[in-house]
C-alpha cells in the first residue's frame, strides 16, 4: 500500500506546524528566563509581549506560506496549539528553572572580581568622598559670602 503525496505534504505540514509551536514557547520562555534575571515593569512586560506576538504571528504566516502556501488549515493551527502544549507540558519548566540557575551562577561568578574590586575600593574611594565632600561644602560656603558681597554691593548702587 502507497501513501499518496498529497498525505506525505500534509504530514510535512503538520510536523512543521508542530515544531513552529514548540520553537515559539522555547522563544518566549527565554523572555521568561529574563525577567527572572532581570526584573521588569509592567508596560516594559507588555511591549515585550506585543513584539512576541506580532513576532509569532510573523513566523507562523511565513511557515505557512513556505510549507503550504499561505493556506490557513485548521490542522495547522491545530498542529501549532499541540505543539506548545506539548513543550509546555514536557520541557517548560525544566528549562526555565534550569537557564535561570545556570545564569545566576555564571552572574554570581562574573560579579566576584567585580565585588571583590569594591572591597578593596571601598576605604580609599570613601576617604577621597569625604575628602570631596568637604571641599564642595568650603566652595559652597565661599560662593555664599561672594554672592552677599555682591546683593550687597549692588543695594549700594
Amino acid at each position: 500500500m502507497e501513501v499518496s503525496a498529497e498525505i506525505l505534504k500534509e504530514t510535512d505540514v503538520l510536523l512543521a506546524a508542530f515544531l513552529t509551536g514548540i520553537l515559539l514557547l522555547l522563544v518566549y520562555d527565554f523572555l521568561r528566563v529574563l525577567r527572572r534575571i532581570i526584573p521588569h515593569k509592567m508596560w516594559v512586560v507588555g511591549t515585550e509581549d506585543l513584539i512576541f506576538w506580532v513576532g509569532s504571528a510573523a513566523a507562523l504566516f511565513a511557515m505557512l506560506y513556505r510549507e503550504n502556501s499561505g493556506y490557513i488549515r485548521g490542522f495547522v493551527i491545530g498542529g501549532v496549539l499541540v505543539g506548545m502544549f506539548f513543550y509546555n507540558l514536557i520541557f517548560s519548566a525544566w528549562v526555565v528553572k534550569g537557564s535561570v540557575f545556570l545564569l545566576e551562577k555564571i552572574l554570581f561568578v562574573l560579579s566576584r572580581p567585580l565585588a571583590w574590586t569594591a572591597r578593596l575600593l571601598k576605604r580609599p574611594l570613601g576617604h577621597v568622598r569625604k575628602k570631596t565632600k568637604k571641599v564642595f561644602r568650603f566652595i559652597k560656603k565661599q560662593l555664599k559670602k561672594f554672592w552677599r558681597a555682591v546683593r550687597i554691593g549692588m543695594c549700594k548702587l
